[in-house]
């Protein structure tokens, strides 16, 4: 059978049959009996509850008031106390808890106790919160009324007033009707807040302390967490309003899955709104109840786990709040018959409701006091406990200061002497190891660049381009770009296995030094190291630079030719004045006629020295010879060729710029080491004139710290005193509420 009621003709339900006629007399006569007792009051105004829960949470409202308000008197001296025993910097921790007891007072002179209302859109929420503050209040009505979080809170002015979100200018109640509503043209956001204040006399919950918090369907906007973070964490009690012509819907569910994921066991009433539509089916008015009865305690004891059987029957009611509406706003005009056009058995929907009321007043009062002023208490209790502490752990160092301010004074003046003895000799300690960085720097980058020097030809081998003679630049181009990298590559070896572990046991050793004296942790030590860093020890030796006057040479010589014979005299110093008397008679000779004389001198004296059975033989072998170099002379022969003019050309120049590479390395080696020791030495002076100082200090306080231990005395006393209050109000209320 679906739980959904179909509007049909009314008649007596099974309930209504089974009531005896004393009972069904009882109901019928309910109408007249409240109204008549609501003509003994002023129109427009409620009978107040003497006897209301609510007023025990407003008597312990107060009294917890006044128990943190001794509290903070009591930080109040001890934070006087503190000022004069560390100054204004030191009492943070007295500033902490009094900042604790100020957002405690400000907590407190704002608390409600406070009553989220959520549901699906037009279920009736804001109509419900309009019954319980007997007007009409919020907008309510068919469709996605309320669009946004609406608090109604108690004011004591007889006017009421409405806050906008951000302003504090107020404005009419009669404005939350279009302001409130979905449909105005400057709707506001879902998830901002609006705040009613309503006359108290109007409403005795108000009067007690309550706060209404009216919301948005929650089946409108998904940003479920948004809106409890926002609205729902301070809640004492949630009332879920769901539409008794359908049972708990999804949205509803997950809505508070989320508060019990996030607030520890809400307290949580469920009301089947528009009850009175069961008036039309009332055959099926009993079995639908227990159907929508079961629902909901499942829902509550088994889905949320918020309650047991027992409790939660006492969290689901069966009401008509437009009904209670209706007739309480017609009892405030006096009216004779306020159920006139109601549907049958609008009565027991009233007593529902009422008995709704009665409930929802012992909960949210137990809940409030529980769930706000136990935190309170606790609180407090561990402020006082954190004071007590405080003072006793002050009294202590005050003690334990003034023994040992003596020894503190001996030790400083030792150091300090300590300080000024050590500010020369750790300086000049420290430059003659950085000024020996330079002859080690020397010695290694010597060797390491012959090493590169000795690899040239195999780096050449490594040239992956191809060698085409008439391509010869193209070739060059890439050989660059290929040395370039093998030269960057050789050289960060050299930065990283020579120098750096270089660099690094110096500026240890510098840093050892400066750590003796400071004695400094390590970490302090590491710090003012990392401002000289690493230094960059990327030198770079561009082949292109060093090739810039090189000059190829890929045409055929033969070995034994007079070029290469000449090139052969280079070796020796009597080849080199031979040359050189020959070159002297070549220059008198006509450079047309050198040739044939040439050949005609050089044939004469062959044949003037040997016989034709030499000439002839050795004339063969000569030209054999001539005609091998010159058939075997290949690509590959010009390009071992280049690979031994470019070895040779860049060999040179790398032992030309030994000097300049060792210099450079020197520099990029030592100057951080000196601005690390020159940062250093400032620091020790500094160190130096601190300590002069401390000693001052501490001389000044050896002599208060005598006066402090009589008014810490005082105040340990007087703080025992403020326990008393926080004790009194947990036995009053929180005892029996345990």
């Amino acid at each position: 059978m679906s739980a959904t009621i179909p509007r049909q003709t009314s008649f007596e339900s099974p309930l209504q049959r089974r009531l005896s006629e004393d009972q069904l007399e009882m109901l019928q006569n309910r109408s007249f009996s409240v109204r008549a007792a609501s003509d003994r009051y002023a129109p427009g105004l409620l009978p107040e509850e003497p006897t209301s829960p609510l007023k025990r949470f407003a008597r312990a409202k107060l009294d917890i008031s006044k128990a943190f308000s001794h509290v903070r008197e009591r930080l109040g001296d001890t934070r006087v106390f503190l000022e004069q025993v560390y100054g204004k910097t030191e009492v943070s921790p007295v500033s902490s808890l009094l900042e604790r007891c100020t957002k405690i007072d400000d907590v407190l002179s704002r608390d409600h106790m406070k009553v989220a209302f959520f549901g699906r859109t037009s279920n009736g929420k804001s109509t419900v919160i309009n019954a319980l503050l007997h007007g009409k209040v919020l907008p309510a009505g068919i469709g996605h009324t309320t669009n946004c979080f609406c608090s109604v809170i108690g004011h004591d002015s007889p006017d009421g007033y409405l806050l906008k979100p951000g302003s504090e200018e107020k404005h009419s109640v009669k404005d939350a009707q279009q302001l409130l509503h979905s449909l105005h043209k400057d709707r506001l956001d879902e998830s901002s807040l609006v705040k009613v204040y309503w006359p108290k006399e109007r409403c005795a919950l108000l009067n007690d302390g309550v706060e209404f918090m009216d919301s948005p369907g929650i089946d409108m906007n998904p940003n479920m967490d948004e809106w409890i973070t926002k609205h729902c964490m301070d809640a004492d009690v949630f009332v879920l309003v769901s539409n008794a012509e359908s049972t708990l819907m999804t949205a509803e569910k997950s809505f508070f899955h989320h508060v019990g994921e996030r607030v520890s066991k809400p307290n949580i009433f469920i009301l089947n709104n528009r009850w009175d539509a069961s008036a039309q089916e009332p055959e099926m008015m009993e079995e639908v109840r227990q159907q929508h009865l079961s629902t909901d305690l499942a829902f509550l004891t088994e889905e949320l786990r918020v309650a047991d059987e027992k409790i939660a029957r006492d969290r689901v009611f069966f009401i008509s709040a437009k009904e209670v509406l209706d007739m309480r706003l017609r009892e405030r005009q006096n009216d004779p018959d306020p159920g006139r056009g109601l549907a049958e058995g609008y009565g027991q929907r009233r007593m529902e409701f009422e008995r709704f009321e009665a409930k929802f007043k012992a909960c949210v009062s137990d809940a409030a006091i529980r769930t706000k002023f136990e935190h309170h208490y606790r609180q407090g209790v561990d402020v006082v406990g954190k004071l007590k502490e405080l003072v006793a752990s002050e009294e202590e160092k005050i003690r334990e200061n003034s023994k040992v301010l003596d020894s503190d004074l001996e030790y400083s003046t030792e150091r300090q002497k300590r300080l000024e003895l050590g500010k020369s000799s750790a300086y000049e300690s420290c430059k003659e190891k950085i000024d020996g960085i330079s002859t080690s720097v020397e010695k290694r980058v010597t060797v390491a660049m012959g090493d590169v020097v000795s690899q040239l030809p195999a780096l050449f081998d490594t040239c992956g381009a191809e060698f085409r003679p008439e391509q010869v630049e193209t070739f060059k181009g890439a050989l660059f770009e290929h040395m370039d990298q093998c030269l960057e590559r050789e050289i960060g070896r050299i930065s990283t296995n020579l120098l750096a572990p270089l660099y690094l046991e110096c500026q240890m050793e510098v840093q050892g030094t400066y750590q003796n004296l400071l004695a400094l942790p390590q970490e302090e030590i590491n710090k003012y190291t990392q401002l000289a860093g690493m230094p960059d020890l990327n030198y770079r030796l561009r082949c292109s630079d060093l090739c810039v006057d090189f000059k190829e040479d890929l045409d055929f010589h033969f070995s034994f030719g007079i070029t290469s014979l000449m090139g052969y005299a280079n070796r020796g110093a009597w080849l080199v004045s031979v040359r050189n008397s020959v070159a002297n008679v070549l220059t008198m000779i006509p450079g047309d006629y050198l040739v044939p004389i040439a050949i005609l001198a050089t044939g004469m004296l062959v044949t003037k020295l040997f016989s034709w059975k030499i000439l002839v033989p050795s004339f063969a072998l000569y030209g054999g010879l001539y005609c091998y170099e010159r058939f075997t002379f290949t690509d590959r022969t010009k390009k071992a060729q280049l690979k031994k003019q470019f070895v040779q050309h860049i060999k040179g120049k790398i032992q030309d710029q030994v000097r300049a590479t060792t210099t450079s390395f020197s520099s990029i080696l030592t100057s951080p080491l000196r601005g690390l020791t020159h940062h250093l030495q400032s620091v020790l002076a500094s160190a130096n004139e601190a300590e002069n100082t401390k000693i001052l200090k501490l001389r000044e306080e050896k002599d208060r710290h005598l006066k402090l231990l009589n008014q810490a005395k005082n105040l340990q006393s007087a703080v025992r005193f403020v326990q008393t209050d926080l004790e009194d109000f947990h036995e009053t209320y929180l005892q029996q509420e345990s």
